[in-house]
């Protein structure tokens, strides 16, 4: 039988309840004007990545994924996954740790971190969290954003820009001539002539 009584100091109610899968954040993280700056498909996304980080006993943080089917099905809509990605990737709570392949081709699905937990743990290959959030608030500082909608102008500024880029690494392409079905008899009926 299990001990039910709370060690000194410590109340059973503070704990998570057992056998329930969970994630912390801390206060700080809360609070910080990052995190109260992002959209609500940002915040979506993250929920979605911590739901996925507690399924998984949280032995998966370096390689959550969270495919865009899935992700509408938690609420976000399919436009604005990208943006969503682009807001957390900006304020550091997420970090891209493989990039996937098209899904819908039977691809692998993007891989991700939460910053502020270890990656991979409980295996020879675990990490230290990184605790991108931080540098990012000490960014922020040193630019005189200090409040919320302060930041929320500099992550729609950080995101368009990241925007831009995207679109300039993409190649080029031209576009696909018409094709017109042709068939065999004509082609030899052509070289005839």
């Amino acid at each position: 039988m299990a001990n039910t009584k709370p060690k000194p100091g410590r109340t059973k109610s503070l704990r998570p309840p057992d056998g329930e899968p969970w994630v912390w954040m801390t206060r700080t993280m809360l609070c910080t004007i990052t995190y109260r700056s992002l959209g609500i498909h940002a915040v979506r996304i993250l929920d979605f990545l911590m739901a996925e980080h507690a399924g998984n006993a949280g032995r998966e943080n370096g390689n959550l994924a969270a495919p865009y089917l899935q992700l509408e099905a938690w609420g976000v809509t399919a436009a604005d996954v990208r943006k969503g990605f682009e807001e957390l990737f900006a304020t550091g709570f997420v970090r891209l740790t493989r990039r996937g392949l098209r899904q819908n081709g039977g691809g692998e699905p993007s891989r991700y971190a939460l910053t502020w937990l270890p990656a991979h743990a409980g295996s020879a290959r675990e990490e230290v969290p990184t605790h991108d959030w931080q540098a990012v608030i000490k960014r922020l500082g040193t630019k005189g954003i200090g409040n919320v909608a302060a930041a929320r102008q500099w992550l729609r500024d950080e995101t368009r820009a990241n925007q831009r880029t995207a679109k300039r690494a993409l190649p080029k392409q031209k576009p696909t001539p018409h094709l017109q079905v042709v068939s065999p008899l004509i082609c030899e009926a052509r070289n005839a002539r």
